[in-house]
């Protein structure tokens, strides 16, 4: 990896597309595959700092395998924990993103997440001691607030203590997914701050770019619009670079008839599925056959004869099962 590569705003003026941190979505195999596909990189799923200390995480949740760039995500409260979890899989890491976003009652009870929102000064002091004390670029996810919005006083202290790019879901915690992403909030934090930033929320179309980067953001971190659609990076990495040719294809795309553009969706969706697999058949995952079974829900969605294959996959005990369903779907 070269110097450049080791720094998240280095990676991402190149690449300007990332894979936001998902639980039960962003395993190795899923980041693989969005990487290839032309993602910058991918966060690993929200990892519990405590039991990190305790080693009472299974390796394959963090590891790098093949990645190009491993993002490794983590949750707590307490700052020395954190540098404690963050030395325990630094080997493993490129970059270490902390999570102040997760709007989970679960991780919120916990004085974790986005709960820490209402706390900005705590939020500096998680940062600033990792990047004292921490070998590896330190990134952080946040949201505009908790209850009430504290975006700017969040942005400017993890900008303070040194972080290497912050990623905002422009969405208050109490709101979760529910309505539109506020871009006028990201808008005010990239106008008044310097930190490199990246821009979450309903983010699921190419033509988004023009609307949002280099006015509201720098780069565009894509979650539940990659969900089941690694293709996402691709059409993204295609409109950046000849969105005339782009728009060309879509366009013949919908000449298309309904039926042809159906076998068509099966046949990518099928293909990227397998290669999902693929990724996976050296790993042991915590409850390996349960993620993919729902993995397998978010690839062929609205595919006919997915309830079908619903039903079957329900049944199935390894990935060669699985791998074998598919391949006959």
């Amino acid at each position: 990896m070269t110097q450049d590569n080791k720094i998240p705003s280095k990676v991402l003026k190149q690449t300007p597309f990332l894979l936001a941190p998902m639980d039960e979505v962003t395993d190795i195999g899923f980041r693989t595959l969005c990487e290839e596909e032309g993602s910058a990189y991918g966060t690993t799923e929200l990892t519990s700092v405590d039991a990190l200390v305790r080693d009472r995480v299974m390796e394959s949740r963090y590891k790098k395998e093949n990645l190009k760039i491993n993002s490794i995500q983590l949750f707590g409260h307490n700052p020395q924990t954190f540098v404690d979890a963050a030395k325990k899989v630094k080997h493993e890491a490129d970059f270490i993103d902390i999570n102040f976003g997760c709007p989970s009652a679960c991780v919120n009870s916990n004085d974790s997440g986005a709960i820490l929102l209402k706390d900005p000064k705590n939020v500096r002091s998680i940062v600033e001691k990792l990047v004292k004390e921490v070998d590896r670029p330190i990134t952080a996810k946040i949201r505009l607030g908790y209850e009430k919005t504290t975006y700017l006083d969040v942005a400017r202290e993890v900008e303070e203590a040194g972080a290497s790019m912050l990623a905002v879901h422009g969405r208050t915690a109490k709101q979760k997914y529910s309505g539109k992403a506020n871009w006028d909030a990201i808008q005010e934090i990239y106008d008044k701050t310097d930190i490199f930033l990246c821009g979450n929320g309903d983010i699921t179309k190419p033509e988004q770019i023009d609307e949002y980067m280099g006015s509201h953001c720098d780069a565009l971190m894509i979650g539940r619009g990659a969900i089941g659609n690694p293709k996402i990076f691709k059409d993204f990495l295609e409109y950046k670079n000849n969105k005339n040719q782009f728009l060309k294809k879509q366009e013949e795309l919908k000449e298309l008839s309904r039926e042809k553009r159906d076998e068509i969706k099966k046949r990518e969706q099928k293909e990227y599925f397998l290669r999902y697999l693929h990724h996976l058949k050296h790993i042991t995952l915590q409850r390996e056959v349960y993620r993919i079974q729902h993995q397998a829900m978010y690839f062929f969605k609205g595919i006919s004869g997915v309830k079908e294959l619903r039903q079957q996959l329900m049944q199935v005990k390894t990935i060669d099962e699985v791998i074998k369903l598919v391949e006959e779907f």
